[in-house]
């Protein structure tokens, strides 16, 4: 997990008053974020990136039984390529996107990487459509980054961008800790481009699952021996983790070894495993340290 530095704004454009285009201007970032082709690139102001950007951008509706979702997605290639947010995505039976001045168009998944939280839509436009393009060089700064622009219901799959209107992320998710009381998560450019391949291909990537719940990402709670750690708030039914013992109250402070302060930390361990492994936590239960193994399943 990285941070970005720099400052972060949120762009929006209103649809005839009803839906609000969420595009995420990273403004001010180091040489780390932009490659040196782009760092030397003139950049713009808000309002031409917002006017550069936006006929790209836009809403994927779908359903997954009588529950309705929605989410963003932005193109990436003119003939009809998308990137989304997988959980957006992955489970809904039926997909449309809706672009600026354009009728729906059905979408079919192509691919998707659960553990990146990424997807990507195929649409069959009418003709060529405006896409973005992704920043030159990927940062090495790993699979997420934090925004510090305040992520709102239906802006997931959203565009993260340079000051020339480049992707270098996409928005997947809010959080929450009390340094930064309200932000974003970011799938990161090198992320990005890593799985991007494969998902064009059609590869379907499901995350590791331990079937807990509790707080926001970015929350952590010390245990009453001071660790700071994940706070089990609820057990899923017939879940790896209810199999295995854990109980509501248990704090999360290691997972293989490494030390868990918050649910972020405690998420992005998950991902980075598969279905079907086994790991080996440690929580503190009534004031003791409590050595857990857990075998991941498939997150529904």
């Amino acid at each position: 997990m990285s941070d970005v530095i720099g400052k972060i704004q949120v762009l929006a454009r209103r649809w005839g008053g009803m839906f609000a285009l969420p595009l995420v201007l990273l403004l001010a970032v180091g040489g780390a974020v932009l490659s040196p082709r782009a760092a030397a690139a003139p950049a713009l102001d808000a309002q031409a990136i917002l006017g550069q950007a936006s006929p790209a951008v836009g809403l994927v509706r779908g359903s997954i039984g009588a529950r309705s979702i929605s989410g963003t997605a932005f193109v990436i290639d003119p003939q009809g390529w998308l990137l989304t947010a997988a959980h957006v995505a992955r489970r809904a039976e039926r997909l449309q996107v809706e672009l600026p001045g354009m009728a729906a168009l059905d979408a079919t998944l192509v691919g998707y990487d659960a553990t990146r939280d990424l997807a990507i839509l195929r649409v069959n436009p009418p003709s060529s459509l405006p896409a973005l393009q992704l920043a030159g060089d990927a940062p090495g700064v790993g699979t997420f980054v934090r925004v510090s622009a305040r992520v709102q219901p239906g802006e997931s799959g959203a565009p993260l961008l340079n000051s020339q209107a480049q992707v270098v992320g996409v928005v997947v998710a809010s959080t929450f800790d009390q340094s930064r009381p309200r932000g974003g998560l970011a799938v990161s450019l090198q992320a990005i481009q890593t799985v991007l391949p494969q998902l064009r291909q059609g590869a379907r990537v499901e995350r590791a699952w331990i079937g807990i719940g509790g707080g926001r990402p970015g929350e952590g709670r010390p245990g009453p021996a001071g660790e700071q750690g994940a706070v089990v708030q609820r057990v899923m039914p017939q879940s790896p983790a209810a199999t295995a013992g854990l109980h509501p109250g248990d704090v999360v402070v290691e997972f293989e070894g490494d030390p868990i302060h918050n649910w972020m930390d405690l998420l992005a361990a998950t991902g980075q495993r598969q279905p079907g492994q086994s790991v080996h936590l440690v929580v503190v239960r009534d004031g003791q340290r409590v050595e857990v193994t857990v075998t991941l399943g498939v997150r529904p």
